[in-house]
């Protein structure tokens, strides 16, 4: 008898899925819905945020600012 474990995508129920799609599409909606308003975070501060992540100087979240698009 195979005892492997099944991928956690195996274990998730129809109810579920549709539940997580819905959250994401919602998430993504108010995504662009901040970005449609000008509210941003620069790359560079991303990637600097990002690479400082897991090591003795881990910076704080960057900070959203208004484009001036």
């Amino acid at each position: 008898m195979d005892t492997t474990p099944l991928p956690a995508a195996r274990l998730q129920t129809e109810a579920g899925r549709r539940r997580r799609l819905a959250r994401e599409a919602e998430m993504i909606a108010e995504a662009r819905a901040s970005a449609a308003a000008g509210r941003v975070v620069s790359s560079q501060e991303v990637d600097a945020w990002i690479d400082s992540l897991d090591t003795d100087h881990e910076l704080p979240l960057p900070p959203t600012r208004h484009s001036h698009c």
